[in-house]
């Protein structure tokens, strides 16, 4: 028998680009959703380098105040030193540049943390299997003890394709511009919203439930 394909998990990532953003008015009632399921996410699962893209949103705020952003993506490399080829690929690129058409980001400008993405990397050995719902946080300082997974924020990337050629670094590290404002990254899966403290007690700033909207077919 011919050996099965390894599983798209993102648990097998080391490292993971973490892209938020909020789309256009009215992208909902426009078929987003479907468009991410059926374009988007098999577009960006096929290209070289990447395990694992997922697309989420939040659906509640748990506690504390809301973030600046509704929809996130986690794009697992397959090795950290892809990242380059990976976040530089044309096609990818041109893509991208076609989604800011489609769906936007709304009146003007896009705020600071979405001119960005967020290069994380594991911080411990992954525990939990994959559900559709999930709590998100973050926060400052060391990361929680215990979640299913647990990124510490290392790097910002310029998104070139959203705001031009520019003179400044498209990687720079974290500690010296994180418009993210988070250190680190704890996703624990849950099919309602749990309760108790979040992840990180009193240093997570960034409290939600959140739901995958689309992911590899083969990643749960």
């Amino acid at each position: 028998m011919p050996e099965a394909a390894p599983s798209r998990h993102l648990a097998a990532c080391a490292a993971v680009v973490f892209i938020v953003y909020t789309p256009g008015e009215g992208a909902e009632a426009r078929g987003y959703e479907p468009w991410l399921r059926q374009i988007d996410n098999p577009f960006f699962n096929a290209i070289p380098g990447v395990h694992h893209y997922a697309n989420w949103k939040i659906v509640e705020v748990l506690s504390g105040a809301a973030p600046s952003w509704t929809h996130f993506d986690f794009q697992g490399l397959t090795a950290p030193e892809v990242l380059h080829d990976v976040w530089f690929n044309r096609d990818l690129d041109a893509f991208r540049s076609e989604w800011i058409r489609l769906w936007g980001y709304g009146a003007g400008a896009p705020p600071p943390v979405q001119r960005n993405a967020y290069l994380m990397q594991r911080d411990r050995p992954p525990i939990g299997a994959p559900q559709p719902l999930a709590r998100l946080t973050g926060g400052r300082g060391a990361p929680p003890p215990a979640a299913d997974l647990v990124w510490r924020v290392t790097d910002t990337l310029r998104k070139h394709f959203a705001t031009g050629a520019a003179g400044a670094a498209w990687r720079v590290p974290a500690a010296e511009d994180n418009p993210l404002g988070l250190d680190w990254l704890a996703l624990r899966y849950g099919a309602g919203p749990p309760a108790g403290e979040p992840d990180g007690g009193a240093a997570a700033s960034l409290d939600v439930l959140v739901r995958c909207i689309a992911a590899p077919p083969d990643s749960s």
